[in-house]
Formats: C-alpha cells, structure tokens, sequence
C-alpha cells in the first residue's frame, strides 16, 4: 500500500487528457497571439521577441554549444554566462531542429507548446489522483495557463518542459510508481536547478515508504534515481571548463546563492515602504509580493487540507523556500513558481469547476487576453529579465 493509494482513483479517460491539453493550447493561442500583435504594432520582428532573455540563452547554446571558459568582471566576480542554463532543453531543441529542419527558435517554440501540453495532461491527471473531479482537473489546467507568467510556456524557455517533468513526477508519486516518479524526478535535473526541490520531496517520500517497509524495492530504485540528473548536470557543465564547481561559480553571476532570504527582505522592504520610488513604480511589484505572500498563505493552507498527499505541500514549501531564500532578480520570482503553481491551484479548482460555463470561459478568455499583454510588458517594454 503507497502512503497516498487510498486517494488514487480510476485512470482518467483518453478523452478527458485529450480535452486538458487543448484547453491549455487554446488559451495560449489566445495569449501568444495578445503578445505578437503588441510586439508587431511596437516595431519588433518574431525573432527580436523569441530570442529575449532565457530565451535567447537556450537558443544560442542550441546552436553554438557550451563556452569553454568563465568571463569575469575587473573585480574578480564572474559575469554573466550560458554555463548556467541547463542542458536538456538546449539539446532538445537542437534535436527537433536536426529532424524536423526548423529554425532554432521555431524548434525551441514547439518544444515549449508540446511539453506544456503535456503538462496539462499531467495537471489534470493530478487533481484526479487527489481525489478532484474532471471539472476540478480542467479549471486547474486553465487557471495555470491563462496566469501572468505564462508566457514562459510559450516561448523557448524551460519551464514548460519542466512543468511537464515535475507534474507527472508528483502524478507517478502520489500513485506510488517510485520508479517512474524517480525517473522523470531524474530527467527534471537536467533542465532547472529548481529540481532540487523536487528531488528533497521525491526522496523524503520514497525514504518514508522505505523505512515502513512498503512497496518492495521501488522506493529505494527511486532514492538512487532522484538526484541523478541534478548531479549528471552540474559535473556536465563544469566539465565544460574543466572543474567540478563550474556550475556553481557560472551561477555566482546571476545572484542565486542562497542567502536565507535577506535579498528577497530587502526587495520587499523597498517595495512596501516605497523606498525606492523606479522600484515601486514597476508594475511588477505586485507580482512580487502577491507570489512571496499568497504562496506561504496556500501552503498553509494546503498543508491544513487532508485531501492533498503530504509530498505535494513538501515539493511546494521547499519552492517557496528556495525562492525567498536565493535574491537573483526580483521580478523573476513568479516564474519560478510558475511550474509549481497547479498544486496550489488545487485550492481553488474545486469551487470554480461549480460556477456556470458561461462564467468560466468569460474567465479564461479575458485570463488569457490579459496574459498576452502582459507578457509583453515583461518581454517586450520592462527593463530586467522577467
């Protein structure tokens, strides 16, 4: 018996996947289209737009590989780099462009599409195996594809395949499928160092089954699994310029060491206290807050709710852990929950799979016209990566 059977329910119907993923793309051809327009009628081309920021991180290594040294600034610190984006979507990316002979940026473009359709999938498929209806799993999959941030699913960045890999890593988890959750938690290492977080859930829950004796061998398979891509990646990238440490060196320039969250106090404290008057005055500012606040109030709130298995507020906690605690750019911070945000929209897909059709597509729609045009604030108009 796994520790989260008891909620497993019936595999949900083929067509119920097949109608999560095209709610997902049909709210983001809605937004896509919103930030195209907006980009077009401001004077960019496609690939201005597609080669911003992450983006054009992932696209470059895709095409030129890895550097093979560190740069560094006068006073001894290194400078920004692709050394810390990690490898698996650049490689993908550049497989799709190898088979199909798109241009990098379109190929990295379907890689996103169809890894978030996957996503979907498995977001739907979540909220079933927690005990939701059919209804619950589509008013999650929209409610996450119509967010501000969700422009990162569209474009050639890495969350959307991440999404993918995280959620039905929880999906396999909560079933109890330990190899199949330690795999995908494997793969998940080689796309973000965010996987970490899903590695200390993944490893806490196959350790818990281990110890009580439960599901033979599968918990101890997963255990050896889990942090296998994290480590794969980080000994790949530095031996890309010849030490063990690399990575972590590549990452010091982009301010992601962890610092227990006196950065993320800092960001606040200006925001909230209008101290600094080009900071306040960001709209993203309320994005900011809203993620580091709402996002401790769900886990609160998820870990108080006997239907949600005990891994998922675990993965989330150590999310919003590791956001606070590592400063990096301010207004990235919603993104970086972005692929753990169906887990806490489990709290509100409940109640929204009750209100009327009518209501819900108004809701979508606008949702979705709304995040386009801010995607393209993010993208296009404000200064610092998004």
């Amino acid at each position: 018996m796994t520790v989260v059977s008891r909620l497993a329910p019936p595999r949900p119907a083929r067509r119920e996947a097949v109608l999560a993923a095209a709610l997902l793309l049909s709210v983001a051809v809605v937004g896509f289209t919103v930030l195209l327009v907006i980009n077009h009628r401001l004077g960019h081309d496609v690939r201005w737009l597609l080669y911003r920021w992450d983006s054009g991180n992932y696209l470059h290594v895709a095409e030129r590989g890895y550097p093979r040294s560190l740069p560094y600034r006068p006073d001894g610190t290194p400078d920004y780099n692709r050394l810390a984006f990690f490898p698996l979507v650049p490689a993908l990316i550049r497989a799709l462009h190898l088979v199909t002979g798109l241009p990098y940026m379109y190929a990295g473009v379907l890689l996103s599409w169809c890894a978030a359709a996957v996503a979907a999938v498995g977001v739907h498929r979540l909220v079933r195996a927690v005990g939701g209806s059919a209804g619950a799993g589509y008013a999650c999959v929209a409610l996450w594809a119509c967010c501000p941030y969700a422009f990162a699913l569209w474009v050639p960045y890495s969350e959307a395949l991440f999404s993918a890999l995280l959620v039905w890593s929880l999906v396999f988890l909560v079933r109890g499928s330990w190899v199949a959750a330690g795999a995908l938690c494997a793969l998940a290492g080689t796309v973000r160092p965010t996987a970490s977080v899903l590695v200390a859930g993944v490893v806490l829950a196959a350790g818990w089954a281990a110890v009580r004796r439960r599901d033979g061998r599968g918990p101890w398979v997963a255990l050896a699994l889990a942090p296998l891509g994290l480590l794969v990646s980080w000994l790949f990238l530095g031996s890309r310029v010849g030490r063990w440490d690399g990575w972590f060196e590549a990452e010091r320039a982009w301010g992601q060491s962890f610092d227990f969250g006196v950065g993320t106090a800092g960001v606040l404290r200006h925001i909230l206290l209008y101290r600094d008057l080009h900071l306040a005055d960001d709209v993203r500012r309320a994005a900011v807050v809203a993620v580091v606040l709402l996002t401790a109030v769900g886990v609160l709130a998820l870990a108080l709710d006997r239907r949600v298995p005990w891994p998922l507020v675990v993965v989330v906690a150590g999310a919003w852990v590791l956001m606070v605690g590592t400063p990096g750019s301010p207004f990235s911070k919603p993104r970086f929950m972005l692929p753990f945000l169906p887990v806490l929209l489990l709290l509100a897909a409940r109640p929204l799979a009750r209100v009327p059709l009518g209501v819900r597509v108004c809701l979508y729609g606008g949702g979705a016209v709304v995040s386009g045009w801010y995607a393209a604030g993010l993208l296009v108009l404000f200064e610092g990566s998004p």
